[in-house]
């Protein structure tokens, strides 16, 4: 399966992708609210995607059926222009979940910085769903396996379906990520 760099003018059909692969994604769903959810998520992912596809590291397949966002080594904090320019977005997509989106990312964030330094960090990886199942995923993760083979990879996982697609890459759940309220997630390393 292809497996390319994102372009630019991807943007749109990757956050179409993404919305539609975390529609029902347990952390999603509480953050963003059901009226309007896929639409809302194509905002809140066009906005990281709009910051995350000029760095390089967002790869996608042919179809663009699936999509993961990469961010390299000590470059996983959001610069506050970048925070500043995706606020817009963010606030249309989560509505008056934006306190609970906040929250989240927040904890991400002290979690984040609590780990071992030099790592690849896995943003999201999403497969539409009229695609999974196809090898999709399992194309994108193989591509950047071959990519970073000599350096750790680490991700957070709010859906415990998608532990086994980690754990058959090498991952390991290595700890559940504190978060003051809303639905568990769980670090995962690959080292």
């Amino acid at each position: 399966m292809d497996v390319r760099p994102a372009k630019p003018d991807d943007l749109p059909a990757l956050a179409a992708t993404l919305a539609d692969a975390f529609a029902d994604d347990p952390l999603w769903t509480w953050m963003i609210p059901e009226r309007h959810r896929h639409a809302r998520l194509a905002r809140v992912f066009g906005a990281l995607l709009d910051h995350t596809i000029p760095r390089g590291h967002v790869r996608t397949t042919g179809d663009r059926r699936a999509v993961a966002m990469w961010t390299a080594p000590g470059e996983w904090k959001l610069p506050l222009p970048t925070v500043i320019r995706a606020a817009p977005s963010m606030v249309r997509g989560a509505g008056r979940r934006l306190p609970r989106l906040l929250q989240r990312m927040g904890d991400i964030e002290r979690a984040h910085e609590l780990q071992p330094p030099h790592h690849w960090y896995l943003e999201f990886i999403g497969t539409a769903a009229d695609v999974r199942g196809q090898g999709h995923g399992t194309a994108l993760m193989a591509d950047a396996l071959g990519r970073f083979a000599d350096t750790p990879i680490y991700l957070e996982s709010s859906n415990v379906r998608n532990l086994p697609f980690y754990e058959r890459h090498g991952f390991r759940v290595t700890g559940d990520l504190v978060v003051r309220s809303g639905p568990p997630q769980r670090t995962l390393w690959r080292a």
